[in-house]
């Protein structure tokens, strides 16, 4: 196993303490009233971390009669952690989720130098992915408030520096932690729950391996997955929420079927939301039909995928829905208290565009995203970098690269449904920034490998630049075809 220089870990120090200064500093005004930094969902994450603090059950609040099955457990067990520090102090946990979020920065850069290898240029190219995920203005805005995505955005980092490590060398040690990463961060949001199957198909492109070991390793790799998710779906399911990692799910098909709805009738989806409310709550006064929670999730679920179903064309255009990839300024701002929320901004995006939906939130004051310019035009090189990476990587046939890419961008996009949410672009964040980091080296080599073939051809067999052997005549034979394993 290659451990960071003593450099490298000065670097990744270095980078940890810029990130948790400036999420700090950006998060001053929430520190005075932590307030500021909780939506509507905060509450779901809060409410559990008292429970927990109080007397270690897992409910939606202290006062609640039962155990919840809401929510995955691990970031409300993070904030309990917080209240414990501080003596239930909300700044406290601010301090302590900016904490969680900078963490992501030092990761991805170890992250960027196993991409890089054995570019002589690594090292500049991970610290500059760093760099462009620690000023991307949606990071920025989430890094410290009360929900999860700061810390699930940590735990896909990990995914990323343990498979890509994997994919180069083929150690069951590195497989072992990429799907431990995986069920963890299904522990933070549910979303990750279906991770581990676009994870196993990538693990047979590893290298260096045969494939029957592959064949083991990917059987390994779902145990361990299961090792951390199957406890809490069993809790859940011994409280009456069914074989469900938590009850979003529910929530979620609400959401993507009234957008659904609002795009094919032209009504606002809030129209058809209150329209699904009330029509749960009359079915629901039949007690011998809905006995249990999961009696009323199972048929909410049937309900609303058969909504989904009857307008399949419209649910899969909207897929691809470009709110998704546009810098969260709204959040950014209202952190700041310089908007309020609560206009009903969505509603109107989905029924007239973005554009529309733009002027109804800032009214008069359009020129406040112009003072974050710079963070978006960082966020707009990010984009071009990596989408002209990914070019470069299918005209150079390099296709382990595209692989990761499906597992750790195209996922994250796609699995929370037609949602346009800017946050919805947070976990596919890190592994854009390593590669639009990757075609900054590019442009310094005018598209060039990585290596001359002159020096391919001298260099011993197994050797590399970093001084690192390769781990089986296998890698060897595809440093030398492309300059870089990946």
């Amino acid at each position: 196993m290659n451990f960071p220089s003593r450099q490298q870990w000065k670097t990744a120090l270095i980078l940890f303490a810029a990130a948790f200064v400036l999420f700090l500093l950006y998060a001053l005004p929430g520190l005075l009233d932590p307030e500021l930094l909780m939506r509507i969902d905060s509450g779901t994450y809060l409410g559990p971390a008292r429970s927990l603090l109080q007397d270690f059950s897992y409910k939606s609040s202290p006062e609640a009669a039962g155990p919840t099955g809401l929510r995955v457990p691990l970031y409300p067990l993070y904030l309990a952690l917080g209240l414990l520090i501080g003596g239930n102090s909300l700044s406290v946990c601010v301090v302590m989720n900016c904490l969680i979020s900078a963490l992501a920065i030092p990761l991805l850069y170890f992250a960027g130098l196993e991409f890089s290898k054995p570019d002589p240029d690594a090292e500049p190219k991970a610290v500059a992915a760093a760099l462009l995920l620690m000023l991307s203005p949606t990071e920025i805005a989430f890094a410290p408030m009360f929900l999860s995505e700061g810390m699930f955005v940590t735990g896909v980092v990990l995914e990323i520096l343990f498979t890509v490590r994997y994919v180069r060398r083929g150690g069951t040690g590195d497989l072992v932690l990429a799907a431990a990463s995986g069920g963890a961060a299904a522990l933070i949001r549910p979303l990750n729950i279906l991770w581990i199957l676009p994870f196993v198909f990538v693990s047979f492109f590893a290298e260096g391996i045969t494939l029957r070991k592959k064949a083991l390793h990917a059987l390994l790799a779902v145990g361990i997955f299961a090792l951390f998710v199957m406890p809490w779906i069993l809790r859940n399911r011994s409280i009456g929420s069914g074989w469900r990692i938590d009850e979003v799910a529910a929530d979620s098909l609400r959401h993507n079927a009234s957008v659904v709805e609002s795009r094919v009738h032209h009504l606002p989806a809030n129209f058809y939301r209150e329209k699904y409310a009330l029509h749960f709550e009359q079915q629901f006064r039949d007690r011998k039909r809905f006995p249990d929670r999961d009696a009323r999730l199972s048929y909410e679920e049937r309900y609303l995928t058969g909504i989904i179903r009857n307008h399949m064309g419209v649910y899969f255009s909207l897929f691809f829905n470009p709110s998704k990839l546009v810098p969260d300024v709204p959040t950014f701002l209202e952190n700041l208290r310089l908007t309020t929320g609560g206009k009903g901004t969505w509603d109107v995006i989905v029924k007239d565009g973005l554009w529309a939906g733009t002027r109804h939130y800032f009214e008069d004051k359009l020129y406040l995203p112009f003072l974050i310019l710079p963070l978006m035009l960082v966020l707009l090189a990010t984009y071009v970098g990596a989408f002209a990476a990914l070019i470069c990587a299918v005209r150079k046939k390099q296709f382990r690269i595209l692989l990761l890419f499906c597992l750790f961008s195209f996922y994250y996009l796609m699995v929370v449904g037609p949602g346009g949410y800017p946050r919805f672009q947070l976990p596919a964040l890190p592994f854009l920034c390593l590669l639009a980091s990757r075609f900054t080296g590019l442009l310094e080599r005018g598209g060039r490998p990585a290596h001359s073939q002159n020096e391919t051809d001298t260099r011993p067999p197994g050797d590399d630049p970093s001084g690192e052997t390769s781990e089986s005549p296998t890698s060897s034979k595809q440093s030398a075809t492309t300059g870089e394993i990946l």
